[in-house]
Formats: structure tokens, C-alpha cells, sequence
């Protein structure tokens, strides 16, 4: 599958405070000198722990308070921002959706960026970053929910669900099983690891589908790095009603801002009317590994 350049999120980016084709030092010190000094010593601390290895760093999501600080702290991954942002909208025309709903929405970048491709499409969307739904609720003009989608009540039920790398494998607990490594469609995976994961999975996959009406897919994009990450989130799927749709689902591929090829899945699931035919894993590996 070749490379996109994905020009109309860039542009959208780009409008909208992101910094691009610049080194990520320079990245980080246009966010330091925007933040005050309060904040700045913060994430400098937040960096220097990560750094380490002590930590995964993800306390500096509670950092920004303005959409400038946001599109700065999230440069650094606008290659792939730009790839996802611009499926989601695919997605979103192909399916006629009428209202959206994204799980761990962050500073609200991909829902502004529907509305401004569809503006009569009603979004909605939570994230437990207080400092970021404002943020959000500000770029989007809608209300957006702070807390944790796997607990709290849904505002709406929408047409479609999305989660555009709104969890982090790092809160995921790896497997105390031995490996049993196993081979599909070319591609090798860890079937405990993969089982153990999709147990870890459906909790975050039942609370999505809270936020879905009866006939809503699923749409999902993720540093998936291997097979069995993906297995485990189709098998999780199933357990709520929702199977993987081949036709709609795809391997995005980019190159990040030190020029590094990355790839990732971004997937859609549609309900499974009762005895349809499941996807295979032979046939969910040749997607991955295309």
C-alpha cells in the first residue's frame, strides 16, 4: 500500500497551531516558551522522568490549557494525525453518518476537523483530561464530557464511535501465561498474549458501545505493532456485537518528522446481525500485513 500525503488534514493542522517539517527540538521549544513558568518546569520534569524510563510520560497530556499549547505538545505525531484524521473523514462520507461520537478525544483536533468536513454532522466526545475537553469544547463549539469512557454515562448514542489512538497499551498488563507462539496468514503471533489481551480489551470495547446506536460501526486507529494486537481487539469486538469490516478497513502508512516509516491499522467494525459469517484470522493477517 503506498504513502498518502493527506493534504487536506495537514492543511487543517497546520491552521490550527500544529508545527510541521521542523526538528522536534525546535517543536519542544516552541512549546516550552508558550507555556508559563509553572508549566514549563513541569513538563521539563514530566520529559526527564520519561526519559529515564521511569515513566511513560503521559502526565503531560494534563499540561496544555490552550489549543496552541495542544497542536505543540501533539506535533510530533501530526504525520500520523494527518493519516487517521483523514480516514475518520472518509469514513464518516462513506457511511452518511450523522453523528459522531470519539473515545479519548483528546484536545477535540479530530472532531473539529469533521465538523469543518461536514458541519451538519453532530459530534460528541469525552476524554478524562479536564485541561483538554475544554480545550475541545472550545474548538468544536460543542459541550465535550471529561471523564472515563469506561465508566461514565454517555451524553448521546451516535451513528458511528471512533477512538483515533484514545487508549495507550502501556496501562494494558502483559500476559503471566507462557507464550504459545502461533502463525497465521504469514504473520506470527503470541496466542496467550493475544487472548489475554482481548480479555483486557472488551471492557474498553462494552463502554464504546454504550455511546452507539443499534446500527453503529466501530472505527478505531492504533500503533498496532503486531498481529495479535489486532486479533485481540476483533475478538473483543465480537463479544459486543461488533465484527471487522474488510472492505473498510485499512493499513495507513506514513513517515514520521525524523523520516521514519511507521504503519499502523485503522479498522472498522459493523454489527454482526446473529449467525453471520465471522471474519477469519487468516483473513484479518493478509490485511495486516498489506
Amino acid at each position: 500500500m503506498t504513502e498518502t500525503h493527506h493534504a487536506g488534514a495537514r492543511a487543517f493542522l497546520k491552521a490550527n497551531g500544529f508545527l510541521m517539517e521542523t526538528k522536534p527540538k525546535r517543536i519542544d521549544s516552541a512549546l516550552l516558551k508558550s507555556l508559563d513558568p509553572g508549566n514549563r518546569r513541569r513538563i521539563e520534569d514530566i520529559w526527564a522522568v520519561r526519559n529515564m524510563g521511569l515513566s511513560s510520560g503521559l502526565e503531560m497530556y494534563e499540561v496544555p490549557q490552550t489549543a496552541k499549547q495542544a497542536a505543540l505538545l501533539f506535533s510530533h505525531d501530526w504525520p500520523r494525525a494527518a493519516a487517521t484524521m483523514e480516514w475518520f473523514g472518509d469514513v464518516v462520507r462513506r457511511l452518511g453518518c450523522r453523528s459522531v461520537a470519539e473515545m479519548g478525544c483528546g484536545a477535540g483536533f479530530l472532531l473539529a476537523y469533521i465538523r469543518a468536513l461536514a458541519p451538519s454532522v453532530e459530534v460528541h466526545g469525552i476524554d478524562a483530561a479536564a485541561n483538554l475537553t475544554k480545550i475541545a469544547s472550545d474548538l468544536t463549539g460543542r459541550s465535550i464530557q471529561t471523564g472515563d469512557y469506561c465508566t461514565a454515562p454517555p451524553h448521546a448514542a451516535c451513528d458511528l464511535v471512533v477512538c483515533d489512538f484514545g487508549f495507550d497499551l502501556a496501562n494494558f498488563s502483559p500476559s503471566e501465561r507462557p507464550h504459545e507462539i502461533a502463525e497465521v496468514g504469514g504473520q506470527p503471533y503470541c496466542r496467550n498474549c493475544s487472548d489475554d489481551l482481548a480479555a483486557q480489551f472488551e471492557p474498553y470495547v462494552r463502554a464504546w458501545r454504550t455511546w452507539a446506536t443499534p446500527e453503529a460501526p466501530l472505527a478505531v486507529s492504533g500503533r498496532f505493532g503486531n498481529f495479535g494486537l489486532v486479533r485481540a481487539l476483533m475478538n473483543a469486538a465480537r463479544l459486543v456485537g461488533w465484527e471487522l469490516a474488510l472492505d473498510l478497513s485499512r493499513v495507513l502508512k506514513v513517515r514520521n518528522i525524523e523520516g521514519k516509516p511507521e504503519r499502523f491499522p485503522a479498522l472498522v467494525f459493523q454489527p454482526a446481525p446473529l449467525g453471520s459469517k465471522m471474519v477469519s484470522d487468516e483473513q484479518a493477517a493478509v490485511l495486516f500485513g498489506s
